[in-house]
């Protein structure tokens, strides 16, 4: 998980856990402690146990309380319970402070809010030319793919992440919404590309165990170029009808050239998601993303067709 992210979560709800007290009745002229908004903190803790710093405070915390009032909002704890309760509290409490202190020292000035951002987790590289390679072609993709540019609005670089390989780009102008839109489109197009070249490569390999003659191999191989030509046009023609058609054959050159360079690198394991403070109308556009194989009938038949 990036750093920003475990800034956010820890941000997001360390009031809570600060304000989370044990409240304390009077009964008999007795003192007696009594955790209340349990099932409230019980679903803050199965969120912050996402944060593997902090795995090991939140199960302390929640194995605190016996299984028998885990299902219970309010409940009376005895002076031992209650000071394993507070305790336990109190270290996970330091424990988000030291995230939030961390992030904090590191980027002096952090954004509190990013309406329309985007985070790109970077594949994992061999080199440095491979990183160089792929800032290069996501530089393209961004200033030079028709649907990503606009008078009113721009994708700027934000940030990278500290002590890891993501990047948050921004989008901003008068009126945001549409490039954030059409970002959405365009990697759901990529994502499609590359569950596509996740199969030709399948096909790929079980032509060459097939240990074909030379101007047969040469053959399917012209034909998995085609394939592979043919759904990146497809890629095309569903933007056009999703968004809006191009103005010129340039542009329409452009627009499959960026999305084959995405669906490329997300071939590589690059992941692109809406910075987690997004708005969930704009999360909506970037869905999590499976790694699924289309096995298409279309391209079985084409390879046979050609062998016979």
């Amino acid at each position: 998980m990036r750093l920003y992210t475990m800034y956010y979560m820890c941000k997001n709800y360390i009031d809570f856990i600060k304000d989370e007290k044990l409240l304390y009745k009077t009964s008999n002229k007795q003192q007696i402690p009594h955790v209340h908004d349990w099932k409230k903190l019980r679903i803050v803790l199965n969120e912050l146990a996402q944060i593997d710093a902090l795995k090991e405070k939140t199960l302390k915390l929640y194995k605190v309380v016996p299984r028998l009032y885990r299902d219970v909002d309010e409940f009376d704890v005895d002076k031992t319970m209650a000071k394993q309760y507070e305790q336990a509290l109190a270290e996970l409490q330091v424990s988000m402070e030291t995230i939030i202190d961390l992030y904090e020292s590191v980027n002096p000035h952090p954004v509190d809010h990013v309406q329309n951002g985007i985070d790109i987790q970077l594949p994992q590289f061999k080199n440095l030319n491979e990183f160089a390679a792929c800032l290069k072609d996501l530089n393209f993709i961004t200033t030079q793919c028709p649907y990503l540019l606009s008078k009113d609005e721009t994708i700027k670089y934000g940030s990278v992440d500290v002590g890891s390989t993501w990047i948050t780009l921004l989008i901003v102008g008068s009126v945001a919404g549409m490039l954030i839109h059409n970002f959405g489109k365009f990697v759901d197009q990529a994502i499609k590309i590359k569950s596509h070249y996740t199969t030709l490569k399948m096909q790929e390999e079980y032509l060459k165990s097939m240990q074909l003659k030379n101007e047969v191999a040469v053959g399917n191989v012209n034909l998995l170029n085609q394939f592979k030509e043919k759904i990146i046009q497809d890629g095309l023609d569903a933007l056009e009808s999703d968004i809006g058609p191009l103005n010129d054959g340039e542009e329409r050159d452009k627009t499959k050239i960026a999305l084959e360079k995405m669906a490329y690198w997300m071939d590589q394991g690059m992941k692109i998601y809406a910075s987690i403070d997004s708005p969930k109308e704009v999360k909506d556009l970037f869905p999590e993303q499976q790694d699924v194989s289309f096995l298409t009938d279309n391209l079985m038949k084409l390879i046979e067709k050609k062998d016979n």
